[in-house]
């Protein structure tokens, strides 16, 4: 590779369980895109829900290293949905790369936090139920502090190099979100990837398998320190390369995920109210999807 120091066009930031598989797989599959093999690097934040390997101690050169392989005509960038929820995180890439453009897709935040949980419990041991989880864990509930949370990026980037996309609106008409997506990014806009209709690391809430779990257990001793060694030669002989067609179903093949309660989704909007307006302001879009039927107001219709 090479690009200038500040070799990253873009970077999807966050939030979590809002497409960035998906995403990940369309990007990779794009003829003018490159993305790391292995998706999420994680190299500029320090908070994270899951243990994991704290990485920008080691430098610039370090997070280089993962794009060595970018043709040097390519759209370079990276995907690691937890950005956002790190307050240094914002700062750290644009003192790096003040010129990158930032992705950004948002869902209704209680469905979010939900799925987010689903996907856990297939990996590692969680509460039998969302509710129980939250309870447990009521770290997780700051997740859906949208607005508090992507603040620094609009100080730190101009807006016209931020992307936003709502998940209920992006994926009622993927073509032409990708469209819009592939227009800001400046690549080949006319691109049809192969994932259109198609969902990518679906989680439907299943009872956990043996090997989903042991799978888990392994990611998190990779990022324990004796075990970093084995994680970086897996990184370099490409053993954890993403397959994204592995885990790619077809939107009509899916299971129905399981539900929120309805006293758990109307609590978790009155934690959220607020942040969810001040979204709004600062997007310049209505976001009465993401409130409960209860909250909406007489008369309002379901948004896609």
């Amino acid at each position: 590779m090479n690009k200038p120091s500040e070799f990253l066009d873009f970077v999807y930031v966050g939030a979590p369980r809002c497409g960035s598989t998906w995403l990940a797989a369309v990007l990779e599959e794009h003829p003018g895109v490159w993305i790391p093999h292995n998706k999420e690097i994680h190299f500029f934040n320090d908070r994270l829900v899951y243990p994991f390997e704290y990485k920008y101690p080691r430098g610039l050169d370090y997070y280089r290293s993962y794009f060595r392989e970018a043709p040097v005509s390519a759209t370079v960038g990276e995907l690691s949905p937890f950005y956002y929820y790190d307050p240094q995180a914002a700062h750290r890439i644009h003192r790096s790369f003040p010129n990158t453009k930032i992705l950004i897709c948002l869902r209704d935040p209680a469905v979010m936090l939900h799925s987010l949980y689903l996907l856990l419990r297939t990996r590692e041991k969680r509460e039998p139920t969302f509710e129980r989880e939250l309870i447990k864990n009521p770290h997780l509930v700051d997740l859906g502090f949208y607005h508090r949370l992507l603040t620094p990026y609009f100080d730190w980037f101009p807006r016209e190099n931020i992307f936003v996309s709502i998940y209920e609106n992006f994926f009622s008409d993927e073509r032409k979100s990708l469209m819009e997506l592939f227009e800001f990014l400046e690549v080949d806009s006319s691109f049809v990837p192969s994932f259109l209709g198609k969902r990518v690391n679906w989680s439907a809430g299943e009872t956990p398998s043996a090997i989903a779990r042991m799978r888990g257990r392994f990611i998190n001793l990779l990022n324990t320190k004796p075990l970093i060694p084995v994680k970086e030669l897996m990184h370099r002989l490409k053993i954890n390369r993403m397959d994204y067609s592995a885990v790619a179903s077809d939107t009509k093949k899916v299971k129905a995920k399981p539900k929120i309660s309805d006293a758990c989704r109307n609590d978790l909007f009155r934690q959220y109210e607020r942040d969810i307006g001040r979204l709004e302001t600062l997007l310049g879009c209505d976001l009465l999807a993401w409130r409960p039927d209860s909250a909406r107001p007489t008369g309002a219709g379901r948004k896609a």
